[in-house]
């Protein structure tokens, strides 16, 4: 019924139809789905596409990372002819997490949408040092200042678990951040910032010494 109401282009009964199926969605329906607005796509129909991606929106929480890639690609597609729908696409991608989590971040950071990037890792524990130094270059270089409430936060968790393995961590993403203000020009910021961290954290002796190991007392 669904695949010949979108033959017809009855839209408004198809989707009427797929919102009362949304609890039995299956694989094969969302398969089924996906040939349909690929079929779209191939037809460069942009403006129908953009409102079957809108509907399925809510239809697509906890679905499968594969699904979701799929159903992302289309509203790639969608933006690039219409870029007047890429506020939508933000908005349908970002109440789909966390299924959509790393969907969401790749096309954060590719759009260069850094501090959002930034609260996704806030949002949901992420650590700085869960990437590699390589991964948070391109933030490094192009958003420095985006990096400073994650590695600070981080710092502080780091030095309140009180053990010797957190506080190397804690120096690793200090000597970090030394590097991020020398690279804004803020070293004044970076000395007045450190000064006050040692001076708060001067009767943990462990900690002295890894601040020492590192260079940075």
């Amino acid at each position: 019924m669904l695949r010949m109401l979108f033959g017809l282009n009855d839209d408004d009964r198809a989707l009427a139809l797929l919102a009362g199926e949304s609890g039995r969605l299956g694989s094969a329906h969302v398969a089924q789905l996906s040939e349909m607005l690929g079929e779209l796509a191939r037809r460069e129909e942009w403006q129908r596409l953009l409102r079957w991606l809108t509907e399925l929106g809510p239809l697509m929480s906890g679905r499968r990372l594969r699904e979701l890639e799929t159903y992302a690609g289309l509203w790639d597609a969608v933006v690039a002819k219409l870029p007047e729908a890429e506020p939508r696409m933000w908005e349908t991608l970002e109440s789909l997490l966390p299924s959509s989590q790393s969907i969401y971040e790749s096309r954060l950071l590719a759009a260069g949408r850094y501090e959002e990037w930034i609260d996704i890792q806030l949002s949901f524990g992420r650590e700085p040092l869960d990437y590699r130094a390589t991964e948070l270059a391109p933030l490094e270089k192009e958003a420095p200042h985006a990096l400073l409430p994650f590695y600070h936060q981080a710092v502080e968790r780091y030095v309140a678990m009180k053990n010797r393995a957190s506080y190397k961590s804690a120096v690793k993403l200090l000597k970090r951040l030394a590097k991020l203000y020398k690279k804004m020009k803020r070293e004044e910021r970076w000395i007045e910032f450190y000064e006050l961290f040692e001076l708060r954290h001067s009767r943990l002796r462990a900690l002295q010494e890894e601040l020492r190991k590192g260079k940075l007392s």
